[in-house]
Formats: C-alpha cells, sequence, structure tokens
C-alpha cells in the first residue's frame, strides 16, 4: 500500500504568520491554488480511500486536490494542539522554548504533549495497517507530517533539517513494515 500524506494548502493564519495548532482556519486564495497544483500531481492516482483532517484547511484542500472525492475525516490527523500559542505570532518564541517544543511538544502552553499527538498518530496508522487498499490518500498539517515520519522511520530528525511547505507531500509504503518512499515539497 502507498499512502500520499500531504499537508494543507496555505491557511489564513499561515499567511498571518501565527500559530494554528486546532484554531480552524480556512484556506486564502493562494492555499486554493496550492491545492489545485497538488491535485495534478495526483491526478493519476485512483485512491480507494482518502482522509482528511477534521479541520477546514485541510478538508479544503482534498476537496480542491481531488474534486469531488469522498473522503472520511478525523480527529486523529489534526495539527498538534499549541494551546495558548493558538493565534499569536509565530515570532514570540524564544529559542529555549523552541527547544523545549521540540523535545516535549507545548505542555508548557496548555497543549498537546509530543506524546500525545504520537500516541493519536499511532492509532491512525494501525487503521491504515488494516486496509486492503493500493493507495491512500491522507490530508494533514506540518507538525502531524513530521511527527508521522519520525514514528514511521523510527528517529527523530531536527525540523530545522525537515522543510514542510503548504502541499508538501510524503509517500509511505507499507507492506509489512513502513518505508518512506519519497518526500516533496511541490511549490
Amino acid at each position: 500500500m502507498r499512502v500520499y500524506v500531504v499537508r494543507h494548502g496555505e491557511s489564513e493564519t499561515n499567511r498571518s504568520r501565527v500559530w494554528t495548532g486546532w484554531t480552524d482556519a480556512v484556506l486564502t486564495d493562494k492555499g486554493k491554488d496550492d491545492a489545485k497544483r497538488v491535485g495534478e500531481f495526483l491526478k493519476q492516482i485512483s485512491f480507494e480511500k482518502i482522509f482528511t483532517s477534521d479541520l477546514s484547511r485541510a478538508i479544503e484542500t482534498a476537496k480542491v486536490a481531488i474534486p469531488g472525492c469522498q473522503y472520511e475525516s478525523s480527529a486523529l490527523l489534526r495539527e498538534i494542539n499549541v494551546g495558548t500559542l493558538a493565534n499569536k505570532p509565530l515570532s514570540i518564541l524564544t529559542d529555549e522554548q523552541r527547544a523545549n517544543i521540540a523535545q516535549n511538544g507545548y505542555v508548557e502552553f496548555d497543549g498537546e504533549t509530543k506524546k500525545e499527538l504520537q500516541d493519536r498518530i499511532s492509532l491512525f496508522i494501525k487503521k491504515l495497517e488494516l486496509l486492503d487498499c493500493q493507495n491512500v490518500a491522507v490530508f494533514t498539517h506540518n507538525g502531524w507530517m513530521r511527527s508521522v515520519l519520525d514514528l514511521l522511520i523510527g528517529t527523530t530528525l531536527p525540523r530545522k533539517n525537515i522543510c514542510c511547505n503548504n502541499c508538501a507531500v510524503a509517500i509511505f509504503e507499507y507492506t509489512t513494515t513502513w518505508k518512506l518512499h519519497s518526500w516533496m515539497n511541490l511549490l
């Protein structure tokens, strides 16, 4: 099985350069164009199953990228909860706070821990492993994509070493184990 994990297009909060987390931000016009471009990449693939986060920006991306698609939304695919950082400028954190977040998640800000996000991802991965499909699409978020990469390859890569633009696509292969096939920033 190949699983195509897609980050949503540019949202209003991405454009405003603020923390988003579980805030339900919509796509900008650029975000809709981003989704059309990723749709061009995906159009030759026949997906037996399509999943989206239950947040609008991921659902909108799926609908624009794959017009008329039938999808199943899930809170398991949500971005990490950033707690009280939501809607605050990305620039407000110190380097020390960023390092702590990389290790522990957003517990300092009444948000989700890294382990809580990984537990959600693990539940979703177990669900995928039960599918009998050739191709699956998953529309989700930056933090989720980076964390699923860590989980499936078995190590945590420094965030500064992973470029995950809006509408980035990670392709994972599953037989009896998981492998990263490709990671692409199309924009």
